[in-house]
């Protein structure tokens, strides 16, 4: 059992190294990320609480029940290192538990991510063209069929009273599934999303699914502030601007 502790809380450390710490790269100066690393190398608990929610833009709250559970798991891993505690099967299973619900927490949101500052980055590389939204959503499409990132469903529907909702795509990352809204946008990025924000959030309701995505393809200058993948709506959004011919 006590295997099982130091395995599970060591993958949770690992995934956070790997997949947080990339989304990172993406968004601070190589230099100021080399000093994170080294300056949290030793301490788990910052990169959670701190360097976690820099990343998705999505807030790690001391006060749930989340990250008690997690320091509970810490401290009988702690314990295990230390003094070589042993551990009931009850309290192994809490600790798997645990880290399945914070891998569950972080994953969705750092796999879309991942996923859409790739395709920012294609896109943006190859100076692409667009003429109207419907080739906007064939790209998005075709880029994430060709790069296996995830599978794709095209033209949903869903009811919603007597309406009939009919979001762009919906997109499986592994066991995540994102509703996915594409703009081919000309104005003030803000207008944009003062109708997209509101629109998918109705669309997720409709259909039952937990994330959502914006991916605007713009033709004037993206502000500084959009230029990597952000959050939106308490991390039910993620949004992606993406500058095209």
């Amino acid at each position: 059992m006590r295997a099982v502790v130091l395995e599970a809380i060591t993958a949770l450390e690992a995934f956070v190294g790997d997949r947080v710490f990339s989304l990172l790269r993406e968004q601070l100066d190589p230099l100021l990320m080399k000093w994170l690393e080294n300056k949290t190398r030793m301490d788990f608990d910052s990169r959670l609480r701190v360097l976690t929610p820099v990343a998705l833009g999505q807030e790690v709250d001391t006060r749930s029940k989340l990250w008690n559970d997690y320091r509970k798991a810490k401290e009988i891993r702690n314990k295990v290192t230390h003094i070589g505690r042993k551990v009931s099967r009850d309290e192994a299973k809490f600790v798997m538990r645990t880290v399945y619900d914070w891998l569950s927490f972080l994953g969705s949101t750092v796999e879309v991510e991942l996923a859409l500052l790739g395709l920012k980055k294609a896109v943006e590389q190859s100076s692409v063209r667009l003429r109207q939204e419907r080739d906007a959503i064939e790209l998005v499409q075709n880029y994430f069929s060709r790069t296996k990132a995830a599978s794709s469903l095209t033209h949903p529907s869903y009811a919603s009273g007597s309406s009939v909702l009919r979001p762009d795509l919906v997109l499986e990352f592994g066991e995540y599934t994102v509703l996915v809204e594409v703009k081919l946008s000309r104005k003030n990025l803000l207008d944009l999303l003062s109708g997209a924000v509101p629109q998918t959030l109705a669309y997720l309701q409709a259909s039952g699914i937990s994330r959502g995505a914006i991916i605007v393809f713009s033709r004037v200058d993206v502000p500084e502030s959009y230029e990597g993948v952000r959050t939106l709506e308490d991390g039910q959004i993620s949004l992606a601007v993406v500058k095209v011919q």
